[in-house]
């Protein structure tokens, strides 16, 4: 049996009172004031963790709080209870500094690989778990933000509509075998000074090109290139990942736990990670892959990708929201990332 004295606290006073704690084997906790007298089972008390030289606490459930400042008592009784080791170990690490020292090195390498690399897997795989519904709102609030930019309007040219639809189609016939059912393919054509030569896609489907962009290509098997490069960041839908990477974990929770609606009304604010501007290096290069293979599988070549790849950077007017929305860094690595693919089947 374990006796120490203390000081106890009833529940809801101040007042304080002389007791006695004693402690059975099987680590019941009798608390005695005066000739008054009171069991507790093991499932209704809890010991405070140790906070270097203060006063060690109990606290039982009907209210009732026990001090000592008696620190071997307290580690017997710990030493009973199931959770004791857990406890002696805490109170191990938090007394020595290289031990505690090395837990926040530990904490803060944790959080750098999850940032790094489980919110993009993790980003990955709640992208294809979003309705497609959340990609509509997404995208369709994203197109009216960068709208408000200033000249951005839909084309009235029926030429140009023409010589991209064609481009567009094609495109997508080329891919039809491996497009994911979900999405919502469509091409819509605006006149915009500001962004100059341009092509995006948004999360639903949409792919968003400029007249500037129509009139730049030399022919329909680079405005094909360019359009198989946006299915890609469809089909891979690097656009809602690096939306939900770049809104952070309480995003990702939200969707984890099934409020995805957010999603919808998050795009009214933040429109410019909706688009193609915010892909990373990978998703440029993956997406030049993707495009690069579908156009050496069917004879067209890697060199029109290249040539309208040199022609967009040669291209890009000096303008702040050209800067913004310019989706082409990098020019070098590219091409040497397509001449991988040549000849290959």
């Amino acid at each position: 049996m374990i006796e120490f004295g203390g000081i106890l606290y009833r529940s809801g006073s101040s007042h304080a009172f002389d007791a006695v704690a004693r402690v059975s084997e099987r680590g019941s906790v009798i608390l005695i004031v005066d000739t008054d007298s009171k069991e507790y089972l093991m499932s209704e008390y809890e010991i405070e963790p140790k906070l270097g030289n203060a006063n060690r606490v109990i606290r039982f459930a009907d209210g009732v709080r026990f001090e000592s400042d008696n620190h071997k008592a307290m580690a017997a009784l710990e030493g009973i209870l199931p959770s004791g080791s857990i406890l002696r170990f805490v109170h191990w690490m938090e007394s020595r500094w290289p031990v505690a020292l090395g837990s926040i090195v530990g904490v803060v390498g944790f959080i750098f690989l999850f940032f790094e690399y489980g919110v993009p897997l993790t980003a990955k795989y709640i992208a294809f778990e979003v309705p497609q519904s959340i990609r509509r709102t997404l995208s369709e609030n994203g197109l009216r933000a960068i709208e408000r930019y200033g000249s951005f309007e839909e084309s009235y040219s029926m030429r140009m509509h023409e010589l991209g639809g064609s481009a567009f189609e094609r495109a997508l016939s080329l891919t039809s075998d491996s497009l994911n059912p979900d999405f919502d393919y469509e091409l819509k054509i605006y006149e915009s000074q500001a962004i100059g030569s341009n092509a995006f896609a948004l999360p639903s489907g949409l792919v968003v090109a400029t007249e500037a962009f129509i009139e730049l290509c030399d022919n329909e098997e680079q405005m094909v290139a360019v359009f198989l490069h946006e299915i890609a960041h469809v089909e891979l839908q690097h656009g809602l990942r690096s939306l939900i990477k770049d809104t952070g974990v309480f995003l990702m929770l939200s969707m984890v736990l099934g409020d995805l609606s957010s999603l919808g009304s998050i795009a009214v604010s933040l429109p410019a990670l909706a688009i193609e501007s915010r892909y990373s290096r990978n998703f440029e290069t993956e997406a030049d892959l993707y495009a690069g293979k579908v156009l050496e599988a069917n004879g067209i070549g890697v060199e029109a990708m290249k040539d309208i790849l040199i022609l967009l950077h040669s291209d890009l007017p000096d303008l702040d929201i050209a800067q913004v929305l310019a989706s082409h860094p990098n020019l070098e690595e590219r091409l040497e990332a397509l001449d991988s693919l040549k000849g290959e089947e």
